[in-house]
């Protein structure tokens, strides 16, 4: 079927006629929208898709960020814990092996990050928890990470006598 081919606006047609009138000017109207009903269709359709199609994109790097900040307290806390549990060592030690770790990675995608470091005598726990750098506005995800690790410590042998 060939294209439709739109005849030329006569004169009388003219949306601009001062002749025409109102309602003159409403008809030309909408007999040039009736030829080409779809004209500015792509327009509309960009004016929603691109938003959508954007933030769709900032979610996922949002995401990516949030899984980068989770691996940055886990690298913290597994240091923390690693000193906490050494022989003779203290909850102190692991304390501020996470604090230090932090520092040296950086407080760039991990905000406002707490190592809470608990070590009984069989146990060390350590925590750190903070907010992952936000990307798309009004979303902060924590991040969080928790390890816990025996304690070393000397136990004789009950065979030799404890020696």
């Amino acid at each position: 079927m060939p294209p439709a081919i739109t005849p030329p606006i006569r004169r009388a047609e003219c949306p601009f006629n001062p002749a025409l009138g109102v309602a003159g000017r409403l008809r030309a109207r909408w007999r040039r929208v009736a030829i080409r009903p779809d004209a500015g269709a792509v327009s509309a359709e960009l004016v929603i898709a691109m938003p959508l199609l954007l933030f769709i994109i900032l979610f996922v790097i949002q995401a990516g960020v949030w899984m980068h900040a989770g691996h940055v307290a886990e690298a913290a806390a597994n240091r923390a814990a690693e000193m906490a549990a050494g022989y003779r060592s203290s909850a102190a030690a692991g304390q501020s092996a996470g604090t230090e770790t932090l520092t040296a990675i950086g407080s760039g995608v991990l905000k406002n990050p707490t190592v809470t470091v608990t070590r009984t005598a069989t146990e060390v726990r350590v925590e750190v928890v903070g907010t992952a750098e936000t990307v798309v506005p009004g979303i902060s995800w924590t991040a969080r990470a928790v390890v816990v690790r025996p304690v070393e410590r000397f136990v004789p042998d009950a065979a030799s006598g404890g020696a």
